[in-house]
């Protein structure tokens, strides 16, 4: 997928002479950096969801296996 960004031309000026000196291409470090927040933010959803897990379980409420929450179905007027 194709993104446009806007930076101010220093500020894009300095990270490419940075990244050069690294050996890649600002492209390059922009999307390492993309994939670097996606996997923090995948692991920070699957560290809530164990511990809402937890906390279930300290419960005593079981969950049938594979379960997923459905907030249309917790939101359905019965």
């Amino acid at each position: 997928m194709n993104i446009t960004l806007s930076a101010p031309p220093e500020t894009i000026r300095i990270v490419r002479q940075w990244a050069d000196e690294q050996h890649t291409s600002l492209n390059q470090y922009i999307r390492d950096c993309l994939e670097e927040k996606a996997t923090d933010v995948q692991r920070e959803r699957q560290r809530k969801a164990e511990e809402f897990k937890q906390f279930l379980s300290s419960l005593h409420v079981k969950m049938p296996e594979g379960w997923k929450f459905d907030r249309e179905e917790a939101n359905a007027r019965r």
